[in-house]
């Protein structure tokens, strides 16, 4: 049975059947019915927080310092259970189980490389100048050789410790006492790689490899070192890319025995505002009570900081124009930096400049047919291609090219085609239109839902993934995404080039005919061998609406408009995300088509319940205290969704809270940091990003997926065990469910940049 001992620093979990190389993917508080007191209720909020401390006690009290005779791994298969231990495979063909008390590893393929087949397991920590000794007992079936190794969960996934031996059908106790030279690792990996190694015997028959008694046991604890913890956020909560002259401007403060507070300029040390802390609610989210302060008074130029009483201080942060003015270029150029299939420019890119990268053909899946696919954005952490979160991302920057002034007149961000006369967040579209337009089959119309390879890569630069590229199968969600913005695309880009939106058109109506002819198949299903990211979505009821609406739009043919009219009183999945995209349809239908009032009271709606999700929050969020993998994309989301109701329904209230929502990515959240890289006083420094683990420094513009409550990579797991929802972030590479980046993250900070300020608003109308 799996046993394991709780050491030093922080409570931890077995990570649940993750991968060896991580990739992209991915609510809420029971009611009090109408019966209860006011008494009653109060009382219930109270044992919540309460509930709430405890747990973060409990947490404190189980930091216990490491020992010698502590056993952090401690497995035997009496039961014939696999205990927590999982498979990867890149390559092999094996099937893990337990036979005879022991675990079995049975392999009918040992692929090409030393890890094809893989066993791991999760769920310990090692310390830095600690000494330990891994040991257990192996035999075969056959003569081979195998790899054992104590690694690093992500980046290069270098070994602390590892060997390679030769086992036989003999039993063999292996045991191996090491130093931990490295900094402190909460989340390590013990891996036993059963892939194919050379010189050793024939392993490419059928076989099987048993484990028993596999133990780490600490040796000596005189000199270890504690494991870094994720630091303290600041218990004054702002925006640290600062605000507008005009803009509402609040604060969230955490320190409860705060009374007053002072805002000071940081030039001369003046107090130009001041006020009371007070109306303090508690947050479960947060885990804390939470106070919000108003200094929207503080309108003049400069850099100010907001002292308490306490002497608690907040980040410095300026008020003025022009404030968003760099991180918006950054977070446009990060789309550039994700370019494939073309040189980077070094004066653009700067150390993520490179040569041209995947630019041979791409094979579609089950055939030999040979396809052209060069071009498009890399998605996110991987260089993977992927038609329907990319037609997210094109779908927010169109938005942003028609709802900001400021950016449907922009042509000097810095991009080659700069200058050219069209808009460069067109012109960086249209890099990413001209790949999708080769994803569409030239025969059926349909769009093929990914070009990767089989598994994701290594932790190399763009151009070292020399993996041939497969076309995954066509699917409805692709084809509907595709469609919509096509259509969009043939109206948009008009007045620039009249062939390109020709051809969008096209291509945009052979699309739907696909639709049409395929209704009712089932969502996409990564298949055969390929596990790199499926982008599931079984409902596809919201791309046929926004297919059909953008159709309507661009055409003005009735049959589309009949569609939409039908659609909306059937059940659609209204959303702004990747899977669910129906929003999209409805905003553009209001904005251009009169009868719209069903439509406008879907919005309405929408963003009435995000209104009422944020009398909740004490740092300004709409998530209804829900935090998921890419939460800060749902924020961004839902600051779009109230500005989409703004503009449709002329109501300015929704503004002041879609606002909130890019103050809280910029720094006023729980866990203090701005969330864009290399932006803000605190910024993340190690995302889940290819090109900037190989190069040791973070790309800068690029938003990190943001806290995640489900804790759902084995790094989250160990370190942010039993902590509020909205703190469960950190800052480590390792950690893809917290810190990877995305395209489609990043296209709704764009369009929050330049479109959260009234002063930026216009509505583009085609009609």
């Amino acid at each position: 049975m799996a046993k394991m001992k709780k050491v030093l620093a922080i409570a931890m979990a077995a990570a649940m059947g993750m991968s060896m190389l991580a990739g992209c993917g991915g609510q809420g508080k029971d009611d009090v019915t109408e019966a209860t007191s006011q008494a009653e209720t109060s009382e219930a909020a109270t044992s919540e927080e309460k509930t709430e401390e405890a747990a973060s006690e409990e947490a404190e009290q189980e930091k216990t310092e490491v020992k010698a005779g502590d056993v952090l791994i401690d497995l035997n298969f009496d039961d014939n259970d696999t205990d927590e231990c999982h498979t990867y495979s890149n390559g092999g063909q094996a099937v893990l189980g337990a036979e005879n008390g022991e675990l079995c590893l049975d392999i009918t393929g040992t692929g090409s490389l030393d890890y094809a087949n893989q066993i791991y397991y999760d769920g310990f920590e090692l310390n830095q100048d600690c000494v330990y000794e891994l040991s257990f007992d192996v035999h075969s079936t056959i003569e081979r050789g195998i790899q054992y190794r104590l690694q690093i969960n992500g980046g290069d996934y270098h070994a602390y410790v590892m060997d390679d031996i030769t086992i036989g059908t003999e039993t063999q106790h292996i045991s191996n006492q090491f130093t931990m030279s490295e900094a402190s690792d909460p989340a390590p990996r013990m891996c036993m790689n059963l892939g194919h190694f050379e010189g050793v015997g024939d392993d490419s028959v059928p076989h099987k490899v048993y484990f028993d008694n596999i133990k780490l046991t600490v040796v000596d604890a005189s000199s270890a070192q504690s494991v870094e913890g994720i630091p303290d956020p600041k218990l004054v909560g702002i925006n640290q890319m600062g605000y507008g002259k005009d803009a509402k401007k609040l604060a969230t403060v955490t320190d409860r025995d705060a009374k007053s507070y002072e805002v000071k300029s940081v030039a001369d040390d003046k107090v130009v505002s001041k006020g009371d802390v007070s109306g303090w609610d508690y947050d479960p989210a947060v885990g804390d009570k939470c106070a919000v302060i108003d200094f929207s008074d503080v309108k003049d130029q400069g850099t100010y900081k907001i002292v308490l009483d306490t002497g608690a201080e907040s980040y410095e942060f300026p008020v003025g124009d022009g404030v968003y003015d760099d991180i918006y270029k950054a977070s446009v150029l990060m789309f550039y930096d994700q370019r494939c299939g073309t040189e980077l420019d070094s004066a653009i890119a700067g150390d993520f400049a490179h040569a041209a990268c995947h630019t041979g053909t791409a094979i579609v899946y089950g055939s030999d047919v040979a396809k052209d696919v060069t071009g498009g954005w890399h998605d996110a952490g991987d260089y993977g291609r992927y038609v329907v979160p990319g037609a997210k991302a094109v779908q927010d920057l169109l938005l942003t090219y028609e709802d900001s002034e400021y950016a449907a007149k922009d042509d000097a961000i810095g991009i080659p085609e700069s200058g050219n006369g069209v808009p460069d967040v067109l012109d960086e579209v249209r890099y990413e239109l001209d790949w999708m337009l080769k994803m569409q089959d030239e025969t059926s119309g349909g769009v093929y839902h990914k070009v990767t390879g089989e598994v994701f890569p290594e932790m190399v630069a763009a151009v070292e993934e020399t993996a041939q590229m497969i076309l995954s199968p066509i699917s409805n969600t692709a084809t509907g995404d595709f469609a919509a913005v096509m259509a969009k695309a043939s109206v948009v880009y008009r007045k620039y080039d009249a062939a390109f939106a020709d051809s969008c058109l096209a291509a945009a109506q052979k699309a739907w005919k696909y639709l049409e002819q395929h209704q009712g198949d089932a969502g996409f299903k990564n298949v055969g061998s390929i596990v790199t990211g499926e982008y599931p979505d079984s409902n596809d009821s919201d791309e046929y609406l926004w297919a059909a609406a953008e159709l309507y739009i661009a055409t003005g043919d009735e049959s589309y408009n009949d569609y939409v009219k039908t659609a909306i009183e059937g059940s659609v999945k209204y959303g702004l995300g990747w899977a669910d995209v129906g929003y999209y349809g409805i905003y553009d239908y209001c904005v251009n088509v009169k009868d719209c009032a069903a439509e406008k009271e879907i919005l309405k709606k929408g963003a009435d319940k995000l209104v009422d999700n944020y009398a909740g929050s004490g740092f300004g969020s709409t998530t209804g205290g829900s935090y998921v993998w890419g939460s800060n994309m749902v924020v961004a989301d839902n600051g779009i969704l109230l500005l989409m109701a703004s503009k449709v329904l002329g109501d300015d209230s929704y503004v002041d809270y879609a606002a909130d929502q890019l103050n809280y990515i910029l720094g006023r959240n729980a866990v203090s940091y701005c969330y864009v890289t290399g932006y803000g006083s605190q910024t993340p420094e190690n995302p889940h990003h290819r090109p900037s683990e190989a190069l040791g420094k973070a790309m800068p513009g690029m938003l990190v997926g943001g806290a995640d409550g489900n804790l759902e990579d084995p790094y989250a797991k160990a370190v942010l065990a039993k902590i509020p929802k909205e703190r469960c972030y950190v800052d480590n590479a390792q950690s893809y469910s917290c810190n990877e980046v995305t395209i489609y993250w990043n296209s709704p900070l764009v369009y929050l940049l330049r479109t959260s300020s009234s002063k930026y608003l216009r509505i583009c109308n085609y009609n």
